[in-house]
């Protein structure tokens, strides 16, 4: 699944549940807009900086078909869930 899925359906779920608050008047179909606006804004936010991590990175570059192998040190080599990652 990419990125854009995730939160497509993050978007939905928050809105359905979100939608049960609106009924009982907790607050008005605005104020869950930009609740759910601002979750998904944190959650990106929180997403983009797992993604860049260190061993994030070689995981990344390691799924694009035009990578054979990847030479890096033990420690994130141990971390990457790829067998085309190889420590020194």
């Amino acid at each position: 699944m990419t990125r854009e899925q995730v939160f497509s359906i993050l978007r939905q779920i928050m809105l359905v549940g979100g939608g049960s608050f609106v009924s009982r008047g907790w607050f008005d179909a605005a104020t869950l807009d930009q609740i759910v606006g601002a979750l998904l804004i944190l959650g990106g936010a929180g997403w983009a900086l797992y993604e860049r991590r260190g061993a994030g990175l070689v995981a990344s570059a390691a799924a694009l078909p035009e990578v054979r192998r990847i030479l890096t040190e033990p420690a994130v080599a141990a971390r990457a869930a790829s067998s085309k990652v190889v420590g020194s």
